[in-house]
């Protein structure tokens, strides 16, 4: 599927027309916003959690639990938990920033193409994204002017899901930052076992990469896995995994999209600043720089995202800034 960034006017009627429906039931739009991130909360910290189980925590009845969860999922209020592949010493994944003349063409051209598991067009700094499990040259293409960044792809980070309206995260925001201190951060580097999957285990992971949380029986019956195999996959999976949900109050399609790739020193200090942030950062190591994948929903919001990645700036966190506004993007 082709995810395209804009704004959905249908789900905004949709928005409209539940939000009359639980005002006159007694229930705020605000409300039901929490309550979706209190869900959203629970699926972060685990992503096998039961229905019931979330109704306990969250304090509401099971039905409610599962129509909420449908919304979720329909209107990509919620969108995973998905997974993504470490660095292994016998498997590896590279991510390419690249300018082209005919990006879109490009972006075509690269639907089917060998070892591409994702491409994006964007505007800005960069105008296509590429994301493969080999490392290719992609400068005799067509239309290729110049690699504004490549690197191996190391760990992907997202925080834990939070509701918070955007002039909370404000104040948060800079009341972190101004604890920050310029002192050197020692990071750990997380070092997976070999990758040793056979046939099943590859399409396990294909089937549930974009959401773990799809029904498992019908989907082992149409793949001819057995379920011992599946458990004896899942039970290995946090060696060779991370495992991100993403939580967007108002339906991912509803909000932009940009990316920026910090060259800093200060990773950690960076990626504690950007979990403060409203709608889910999705944080990306490439070779020694991080691409910061952030969602917003208007103009004001935008203006205070970029203040804030200026003053990381200002302040010695980040050495340089590129930024692009993503358009389209595609999984494999």
């Amino acid at each position: 599927m082709v995810y395209h960034v804009c704004r959905d006017k249908s789900w905004r009627s949709c928005r409209l027309s539940v939000a009359i429906g639980d005002v006159m039931g007694g229930i705020s739009w605000e409300k039901r916003e929490r309550d979706y991130g209190n869900i959203a909360r629970e699926i972060s910290k685990d992503h096998a959690v039961k229905g019931k189980e979330i109704a306990q925590k969250v304090d509401l009845s099971r039905n409610t639990v599962s129509k909420y969860l449908q919304e979720m999922y329909e209107h990509k209020i919620m969108v995973g938990p998905w997974m993504s592949l470490l660095p292994h010493p016998d498997y590896k994944e590279y991510v390419y920033l690249m300018n082209f003349s005919d990006f879109f063409s490009v972006f075509e051209l690269l639907k089917g193409f060998p070892h591409v598991l994702y491409r994006g067009a964007a505007f800005g700094d960069w105008n296509t994204v590429v994301i493969t499990d080999r490392f290719l040259d992609f400068s005799q293409l067509m239309g290729f002017q110049s690699v504004v960044h490549q690197g191996e792809k190391g760990i992907v980070y997202t925080p834990p899901v939070q509701y918070c309206s955007w002039d909370v995260w404000l104040q948060k925001l800079y009341d972190t930052m101004d604890t920050f201190s310029l002192e050197s951060e020692s990071e750990k580097k997380v070092v997976a076992p070999p990758l040793n999957w056979g046939e099943h285990e590859w399409k396990l992971y294909h089937a549930f990469r974009p959401n773990m949380r799809k029904k498992v029986t019908p989907l082992l019956k149409k793949l001819h896995i057995r379920f011992e195999t599946y458990t004896e996959w899942m039970n290995t999976l946090h060696d060779h995994c991370t495992i991100h949900t993403e939580f967007y109050p108002k339906g991912v399609k509803t909000y932009v999209q940009y990316c920026f790739l910090l060259d800093t020193d200060y990773n950690q200090s960076v990626k504690l600043l950007l979990s403060l942030f409203p709608t889910t950062p999705v944080i990306m190591e490439v070779g020694n720089q991080l691409l910061v994948s952030l969602k917003v929903v208007s103009s004001e919001a935008t203006k205070n995202m970029i203040l804030m990645i200026c003053d990381m700036a200002s302040r010695g966190m980040v050495n340089k800034i590129k930024r692009a506004y993503m358009m389209s993007e595609y999984w494999e």
